[in-house]
């Protein structure tokens, strides 16, 4: 990228613009190289703004979130990373609905949810994602539910910078998918329908399930969560698990003790060792079962 273009970005946004910026800074799994820019917008102008700039210089950028289901390159990103924790996390509640901007946490939702005596987002309450990334990949938990059962309606930009609201009928949500990952838009808000319920009905069941996460999987070494998707009627974490996978490692990249479906970093691990590790676990699976694992995290160069 020219030096012109870092100057100009700079000039013009009014949020936080860093360069070189290692991201592994910026994911739960602790691993990726530099973004060559890092701009976290000040508010919606400064976004529309940049994404304006961009598109009239065919610039292309990633959006980052929470940084939770992502595996980004050693070599790092030659594009601007635009990071929209910072400013999209507000949380607004009406009757059973919420509307929340696309950097808001599940667990944070959840909670604020149970106060007010709405359920439906308790399996959200242990999972680290960000709004904007959950609806992307429709994250969910197991048979519990998933975000995409819940939602009303989405606010989006467009490349062009252009404002645009989906309402539940143009969306499409599968298991891990959504149609919004086919479309070039940044996720700005989003509203949920909650359901009435006992307050304290409500509470006790996401600390149920806060406690089974903290029983069964890694949560207190860096990870990007489960590693594969689940195959029909079974379990990727059970199968790894069967297959002898855990404890497996490359490097600084190890299948978790805890649960076969998690790769944790043991604090130097490269994003190559995790898809080094990655490729075992799944000809290790293949091998045993007959059955081919589809990764869930995401991978980015």
């Amino acid at each position: 990228m020219k030096q012109q273009i870092k100057q100009e970005i700079q000039d013009f946004v009014k949020g936080e613009v860093l360069f070189s910026e290692p991201l592994k800074r910026h994911t739960s799994f602790q691993i990726g190289g530099p973004a060559e820019v890092l701009v976290i917008p000040r508010d919606i102008d400064d976004l529309q703004n940049l994404i304006n700039y961009l598109y009239n210089h065919t610039i292309s950028y990633q959006i980052l979130g929470n940084g939770t289901n992502l595996l980004i390159s050693d070599q790092g990103l030659s594009k601007v990373v635009i990071k929209m924790t910072n400013l999209f996390n507000w949380i607004k509640f009406k009757d059973t609905k919420v509307k929340v901007g696309s950097g808001a946490k599940l667990p944070v939702i959840a909670k604020k949810a149970a106060e007010r005596g709405l359920s439906g987002l308790e399996f959200a309450a242990g999972l680290p994602a960000s709004v904007g990334g959950a609806v992307i990949m429709n994250a969910g938990a197991g048979n519990l539910g998933s975000i995409g059962d819940l939602i009303t309606q989405v606010k989006v930009i467009s490349p062009t910078g252009k404002l645009k609201q989906y309402q539940r009928r143009e969306l499409y949500f599968s298991y891990r998918k959504s149609n919004l990952q086919e479309k070039e838009e940044i996720i700005l808000e989003v509203e949920l329908e909650l359901k009435p319920a006992d307050k304290e009905n409500v509470h006790n069941k996401i600390q149920e399930l806060i406690l089974k996460r903290k029983q069964t999987q890694p949560l207190t070494m860096p990870n990007a969560g489960s590693v594969f998707k689940n195959p029909p009627g079974d379990s990727a974490g059970r199968l790894i698990d069967q297959a002898g996978g855990k404890g497996l490692r490359v490097g600084g990249a190890q299948v978790s003790t805890k649960h076969a479906n998690f790769i944790v970093n043991l604090g130097s691990a490269s994003a190559q060792n995790v898809l080094d590790l990655i490729c075992k676990v799944k000809k290790l699976v293949d091998d045993y079962f007959g059955v081919e694992l589809e990764t869930e995290i995401i991978y980015l160069d």
